[in-house]
């Protein structure tokens, strides 16, 4: 119940805030101005009634309403109404006889300044709106262009000899820093890893970039994890001289001549090998977050990978996952969704541990999710 009134609470605002986006930057048409400019003078019309027969009291407001209309809807050439409104508001005052003609052309000259500070008011704040809505605009289609490119650097799926890997990214907003990355190096290595990037949107996507070029300026140099790691973290200590930001990275590359996975853990959670009796283990690695210290090192350790045994990399955002009840998702049940994988496609099995997740979480993903699915055939 509390989750239907809080959609029901989201649909109504997300309307209200696009009805005043439409009334806020709404101009008249060719068609429709003449319209627009007889309601503008029927208001105008009645102001003056009112000013003629019942003086000040209500009159005035009734003046302000055809002048901010006419600005709001014709911008500058709208101010032209507040000399016609000056004159009419003049004009009902010697018509009264209720209103003292000695004091009338002052109390006209003020409620006329008062017209233009109002009006002028209105349309510098139409103005900023109009611009902050086109830079909105062009900046979403920005942030577009990178998610779309952001996405171009991971493919969902790989293929070679023995190896299958699959992977997909969910970015709590339209870019992130969750990433992963695989590609054949020599003739018998398949090198892949999943990382996470401190902190989310375009920030962590272009530094996410970043560490993927650096992935690929070195990650073709060496097999070794350790050797590779240590190399990242050296191009990120040049390039973040202030150390403010790091990035987890779990990094192994698979031997098909041996059938052996070697990797390093640079401060991410470990990956998870499923073997054939459907057991799990947790491949656990010692090393601090990447971009931290300069001379920081990474133990190696390395692995058997058994025909039909499979290896899944994720981001810390899969753990933490939360429920309404403020329950993490936790090792516990990603472990118990992993083994219920065992007998499915890996594409299924990806979308298995994806959808287990979503729905202990009810979809609301708090933080960027990144998976990774890599099997043996």
């Amino acid at each position: 119940m509390q989750s239907t009134w809080r959609a029901a609470y989201r649909a109504v605002v997300t309307y209200l805030d696009r009805l005043l986006d439409r009334l806020v930057v709404f101009r008249p048409s060719h068609r429709s101005a003449p319209f627009w400019k007889a309601m503008i003078a029927v208001s105008l019309l009645l102001a003056f009634l009112s000013r003629s027969l019942y003086g000040h009291v209500l009159s005035v407001d009734l003046f302000l309403l055809p002048v901010l209309l006419a600005a709001a809807l014709f911008r500058n050439r709208g101010m032209l109404v507040i000399p016609l409104a000056a004159a009419a508001y003049c004009l009902g005052g010697l018509l009264c006889s209720g209103i003292d003609n000695r004091h009338l052309f002052l109390n006209t000259l003020g409620q006329t300044v008062e017209w233009v500070l109002l009006a002028g008011f209105g349309l510098v704040t139409l103005d900023r709106y109009g611009a902050i809505k086109r830079l909105q605009a062009r900046m979403a289609g920005d942030v577009e262009l990178a998610r779309r490119l952001q996405l171009a650097l991971m493919q969902n799926r790989f293929e070679l000899g023995t190896v299958a890997l699959r992977g997909k990214v969910n970015q709590t907003l339209e870019v992130g820093g969750d990433f992963y990355y695989f590609r054949p190096f020599g003739q018998k290595y398949v090198v892949f890893c999943l990382g996470d990037v401190m902190g989310k949107g375009i920030s962590a996507s272009l530094l996410m970039a970043l560490v993927m070029g650096f992935m690929f300026e070195w990650g073709k140099k060496s097999p070794s994890p350790s050797f590779v790691l240590r190399k990242l973290n050296q191009r990120l200590i040049q390039w973040n001289q202030e150390q403010s930001t790091f990035v987890t990275m779990f990094y192994a590359v698979y031997d098909e001549e041996e059938g052996r996975l070697h990797f390093a853990n640079a401060g991410h959670p470990a990956g998870l090998l499923l073997r054939g009796d459907g057991s799990v283990d947790e491949l656990e690695g010692t090393g601090i977050p990447l971009g931290v210290m300069d001379d920081s090192e990474w133990g190696e350790n390395q692995t058997s990978i058994a025909p039909g045994e499979r290896l899944l990399m994720y981001s810390d955002g899969l753990l933490e996952a939360r429920n309404e009840n403020g329950e993490d998702y936790g090792m516990e049940r990603l472990t118990a969704s992993l083994r219920a994988t065992q007998k499915l496609p890996l594409e299924k099995a990806l979308e298995r541990v994806e959808s287990d997740v979503r729905r202990f979480c009810q979809g609301r993903l708090s933080d960027d999710l990144a998976i990774l699915v890599m099997e043996r055939s």
